[in-house]
């Protein structure tokens, strides 16, 4: 029985290694803050202000300068009328909306809107933070109380219907969608599209996603809707294509209210959420543009060269891509996004060895990381160096032996290594069994098939086999009921191992 192939796909899908695509965010969560404005009025909250140590000078000044405005304003006692307190407090939101600071950003709009409960802008300022930090039902608050305020605001109107898509209030966002499907008729059929996918209306969802690539080709995101509702009428082929076709382009609401806050930001931070807002509408060349200028503003910002190589993939640009995350990388190789898109990139297009160089520096800056060493350690399998494999897993689970993918990694390898000679049988079981206790599940269950198999004590493993399947089946886990089913005549020989 050939196990290898159990290595390269069971372990690299279960041990969680650096090979999903991902974006990573220009900023960073707000860190504490290092002081705070003083409430304006009795009533009003405190404003937490963000640090500004690290930002570029362009940027401190700019937050410096909106502060001492501000603080002006509200020493001036009741000279100050409500209308302009409010908008004082709104204007230093949307300087920290822009910059992504959005603790204080929030507090200064819910003082804007206690102040001024009219004024649609704070409200709807406050219903896109909201919307943007996964806040669904503050966000459909807010969006529903702008639209009861001002009835035509239509952007208002078509992030309530997104919203109410995100919490999936399927008949009310169905209402909204279709009361702007003039004014944003693609956003609108791309909705609609979603409620039609999940009420199972697949033709209905097909018609809706086919008309909104027609109008927007960019959005390359839709395509996956539209193989999910062509894959629900058994298009199975129709819906590879379409898969093919994925993107990450999406369709921009037209929000002039939202839209002005891009032109706040100053410098390379700014630069960088300029970029990834281009890059997330599927603007390439923009967002291109953008990063590079944010590189330009400051030529240490890894972020903006992590963001610079992922569009330049998505222009077709690979080499470049490389380079800036190889460079990335050196300047900052304890940087997380900076190693997991170049080992990424450099896995999609198989450097394998390469690869390995940047796990093997990544593991001696933080040698604790189990997540470094179990991918470092299947990559060195892949590469067919299963003894280097196996001491580096060995060393790790003799160091931290309640991790269990560690332990399971290095199990199956003892076990079904294509290098007979680093097999252990005794050793992988002791492990497989001690895994399995702790976490019983069809793969861990599969793992101690293996190691009774090296043993040849095959009618123990065939049974291991067994119980795997239906708790898979129990789980309806079909695909992986599927895969260990299609393992077990591997097990049903006097000579199971080999």
């Amino acid at each position: 029985m050939n196990m290898a192939p159990v290595i390269s796909t069971v372990l690299i899908s279960t041990c969680l290694v650096v090979l999903a695509p991902a974006f990573p965010s220009p900023a960073s969560a707000q860190s504490a803050a290092s002081s705070e404005l003083a409430p304006a009025r009795e009533g009003l909250r405190a404003v937490p202000l963000p640090r500004l140590d690290g930002l570029e000078p362009a940027v401190t000044g700019q937050i410096r300068e909106q502060q001492r405005a501000f603080d002006a304003l509200s020493k001036s006692g009741g000279a100050a009328s409500g209308v302009k307190l409010a908008n004082a407090y709104g204007e230093i939101g949307r300087l920290f909306h822009a910059y992504e600071f959005f603790d204080s950003a929030e507090v200064s709009y819910l003082n804007a809107a206690r102040l001024a409960p009219r004024d649609v802008i704070w409200i709807h300022l406050l219903g896109y933070l909201y919307q943007q930090t996964g806040r669904l039902e503050e966000a459909a608050d807010r969006f529903e109380q702008a639209v009861r305020v001002q009835p035509d605001d239509r952007a208002a109107a078509v992030r309530l219907a997104q919203v109410y898509l995100g919490l999936n209030r399927l008949r009310e966002a169905r209402e909204q969608f279709d009361k702007v499907v003039e004014v944003f008729p693609a956003l609108a059929r791309n909705g609609l599209g979603e409620i039609a996918l999940r009420e199972r209306r697949f033709e209905d969802a097909v018609g809706h996603f086919r008309a909104v690539l027609d109008r927007v080709p960019q959005a390359s995101s839709i395509h996956y809707s539209l193989a999910m509702a062509y894959r629900g009428l058994g298009r199975l082929d129709d819906a590879r294509a379409h898969l093919k076709q994925r993107g990450s382009g999406e369709i921009n609401v037209g929000d002039p209210i939202v839209d002005g806050l891009q032109s706040l930001v100053r410098g390379e931070r700014g630069f960088v959420v300029q970029g990834r807002r281009a890059y997330e509408a599927g603007q390439y060349k923009d967002a291109a543009a953008a990063f590079a200028k944010a590189i330009e503003s400051a030529p240490g910002s890894v972020t903006a060269r992590v963001n610079l190589a992922l569009t330049q993939l998505q222009l077709g640009n690979t080499t470049e891509a490389v380079a800036l995350l190889q460079s990335a990388f050196e300047m900052a190789p304890d940087d997380p996004d900076a190693a997991r898109e170049l080992l990424r990139v450099l896995l999609r297009f198989r450097r394998v060895d390469d690869a390995i160089v940047v796990l093997s520096k990544s593991r001696s800056i933080n040698p604790d990381d189990e997540e470094t060493v179990v991918s470092l350690a299947i990559l060195l399998a892949e590469q067919s160096r299963f003894a280097d494999a196996v001491a580096l897993l060995d060393a790790d689970n003799r160091r931290f032996p309640a991790r269990s993918t560690t332990a399971t990694t290095l199990a199956r390898l003892l076990a079904s290594s294509p290098d007979r000679s680093i097999r252990n049988g005794p050793r992988a079981l002791e492990l497989a069994t001690a895994v399995y206790a702790a976490e019983p599940t069809p793969v861990h269950g599969e793992t101690v098939a293996l190691a009774l198999a090296e043993l040849s004590r095959c009618d123990e493993a065939l049974t291991w086999m067994k119980r795997a399947v239906a708790e898979a089946e129990r789980a309806n886990d079909t695909t992986e009921a599927a895969r260990l089913t299609s393992e077990l005549t591997k097990y049903e020989t006097a000579s199971c191992r080999h």
